[in-house]
């Protein structure tokens, strides 16, 4: 008989918003029918821990920041409403507001850079540039060279006294 009081009294419990965090948990857990075990296996948490979050003893639980965590995912295995109880935990201690997500909004700089591969272009250009222009007079004498040494003649002419007849 006391099974079935006690089933409606965590039915009530985990239906009730202002009950406790850890009397809520402890409701739901016990209306799936699970065990302290079970649960700190899912959660991967000792079991001392889900005690503690359900009788609400802060001085075995660590810092609030990290029962936060805990808290959410218990919540989430139970199918709990996570906001719900992280507001009402942080309304009954000292913890900071549980943590949000929100967008930072980036400031578009007012000269885009160009990209890497542009950059890596135009070096590429200058430093062919600066190789055309040091390699310059070298190729000029060369060629200075070769037209004061072999006059009329071209490389591979060569040529033959006319026939005698």
């Amino acid at each position: 008989m006391s099974t079935g009081r006690d089933s409606d009294a965590a039915a009530s419990a985990s239906s009730d918003p202002d009950a406790p965090v850890g009397q809520r948990l402890a409701a739901a857990r016990k209306q799936r029918k699970l065990d302290v075990e079970t649960v700190a296996r899912e959660l991967k948490l000792d079991a001392a821990i889900v005690r503690a979050l359900e009788s609400d003893d802060r001085t075995v639980l660590p810092a609030p920041i990290f029962v936060q965590g805990y808290l959410r995912s218990y919540a989430r295995l139970l199918d709990l409403p996570v906001q719900e109880l992280l507001a009402r935990y942080a309304a009954t201690t000292s913890a900071p507001p549980p943590l949000t997500v929100s967008r930072i909004r980036r400031k578009s700089p007012s000269m885009r850079l160009p990209s890497a591969r542009i950059l890596r272009n135009v070096v590429l250009l200058l430093l062919l540039g600066i190789l055309v222009w040091l390699a310059w007079p070298y190729a000029e004498q060369l060629l200075t060279s070769r037209d004061a040494d072999g006059g009329d003649q071209s490389p591979g002419h060569l040529e033959l006294p006319p026939a005698e007849r």
